[in-house]
């Protein structure tokens, strides 16, 4: 009896086992309304790619006519990365252990980086660029290496993507709006020199009385 009651267990477990493994239930998966693939749905999830796999998708894509865009890759093996003491108050592993990271590289003969927006870079790095032409980025917000090295990443990723950035061109009510202001302070500089030139023309010397 109990030999039968095991036997009938196990076939209604292998039953089991056998649905839950078959196609149909493993294609059928829970996915969050926050998964990646839901909040871009256009792009594409395979981070490990190379540049020159991305730049043939951008390629495909794009216009033959728009400039070329920045795929947000940066290949960190053609980045300086060093560690030091970060500075600040003593204690707590601070100027104990080289956290601060500093990432630099030579910006004319980065490759991953489109050369129109190159000149747009040098405009926003706001002295982060040496006389070598190296642009160089620091971070020791925290006391982790590795966190301080991503946010040096985040920087320079940032930076590159505000860099091209390119302005949209201005509306006609935008163009409209810019004449007349342009027009109302030029009436206001002439009708202040009439003024000027009318207070000097009854404007008596001493000499005449």
């Amino acid at each position: 009896m109990f030999r039968r009651q095991s036997a009938l267990i196990l076939r209604q477990f292998n039953s089991v086992i056998s649905d839950v493994c078959s196609p149909k239930i493993q294609t059928a998966c829970f996915k969050s309304h926050t998964s990646i693939d839901k909040i871009y749905p256009n792009s594409n999830l395979d981070y490990l790619r190379k540049p020159e796999q991305v730049q043939d998708s951008f390629a495909k894509t794009g216009s033959p006519d728009a400039p070329e865009k920045f795929t947000g890759y940066i290949p960190i093996e053609q980045l300086e990365v060093t560690a030091t003491r970060s500075s600040g108050p003593g204690g707590q592993s601070v100027n104990t252990v080289n956290s601060k990271v500093e990432i630099r590289f030579h910006l004319e003969s980065a490759s991953w980086i489109p050369d129109w927006i190159k000149p747009r870079i040098i405009e926003k790095a706001e002295g982060k660029l040496t006389k070598d032409g190296y642009l160089v980025l620091r971070s020791d917000m925290t006391r982790k290496q590795i966190l301080n090295q991503a946010d040096c990443m985040n920087k320079l990723r940032n930076l590159i993507f505000a860099a091209s950035t390119l302005p949209k061109p201005p509306t006609q009510q935008e163009i409209k709006v810019k004449e007349e202001r342009l027009a109302k302070a030029k009436a206001g500089v002439l009708r202040e020199k009439k003024d000027r030139a009318l207070l000097k023309q009854f404007r008596t010397s001493p000499e005449s009385f």
